[in-house]
């Protein structure tokens, strides 16, 4: 595992950061066209600032079991998650300060230990039921056999990452969650990563995806869908088949290891909400 976390902060950023960046992981592989407002429209997540957050990280044992919360959704496999890692990522450096912005809901008032049980468990069990045969996934947080959510303060969000493996081959896998911002909606390509490739997509349970596609060296390809579910929860999902280094971009797959409709099946999985 710890092979995969070096990787995985070559791609983000140098020294290891607090968070895994979209907008640093898109600027690093040479392919961002636009700010970090693509994917959450108004947040003020694109701030810099550097300011010291009074919250300390919490800290889970490596492997230790925590009791699922009550009210949980038919998505988690047993009444008991393991976490390998700290329910929030401890801090390498300052943390920005709290984002703010309008969100269509009122935001949750789930405790993040628990968000981050009960998300966990739901993306472990969707993993286990929509990957393709032969693909498999390995976290890319040192010490965790499977992925993991962390909630980031400073964000307010919830975040899991990893490398999808299909015998050599491989792709980078993250997952967001975060309230929808009002000015999501309605669904739109206007920040998509790719607004010249990009397709709304509105499913019966009344949820919309907002599907791109972002092609870098030739062969190379980077697959992102937003999920904006009726209840007020965005969920984003992001998958490749290349990265950058410093001897410059590397294809990791002939194509990423899922299709768009099978990342978006992902994101969609029914436990990935904010309201349970």
């Amino acid at each position: 595992m710890d092979e995969i976390g070096k990787e995985l902060r070559a791609v983000v950023a140098d020294p290891p950061p607090t968070r895994i960046d979209v907008d640093g992981l898109i600027r690093a592989e040479g392919r961002r066209r636009r700010q970090r407002t693509w994917v959450w429209s108004g947040t003020g997540a694109a701030a810099a600032a550097a300011a010291v957050l009074g919250v300390p990280a919490l800290v889970v044992g490596g492997g230790t079991p925590w009791p699922a919360p009550a009210g949980l959704p038919s998505a988690f496999p047993s009444p008991e998650v393991s976490l390998c890692a700290g329910v929030s990522p401890k801090p390498s450096g300052p943390q920005a300060p709290l984002q703010s912005y309008g969100t269509v809901r009122v935001r949750p008032t789930e405790p993040p230990v628990d968000g981050v049980i009960r998300l966990t468990g739901a993306l472990r069990e969707a993993l286990r039921d929509r990957l393709p045969a032969g693909v498999r996934v390995e976290s890319a947080q040192p010490g965790c056999t499977e992925p993991q959510f962390q909630f980031h303060p400073s964000y307010r969000e919830y975040e899991a990452g990893g490398w999808l493996r299909q015998g050599e081959h491989r792709g980078l896998l993250l997952l967001q969650l975060r309230p929808t911002a009002r000015d999501q909606m309605p669904p739109s390509c206007e920040y998509a990563v790719n607004p010249q490739d990009c397709t709304v997509v509105g499913h019966p349970d009344g949820t919309a995806t907002v599907r791109s596609t972002l092609p870098g060296e030739p062969g190379q390809r980077q697959l992102t869908v937003l999920v904006l579910r009726p209840d007020g929860s965005a969920v984003l999902a992001v998958t490749n088949n290349f990265q950058d280094g410093p001897e410059g971009s590397t294809t990791t797959a002939p194509e990423p290891l899922l299709t768009m409709d099978q990342l978006d099946e992902l994101a969609r999985s029914p436990g990935l909400t904010l309201y349970p």
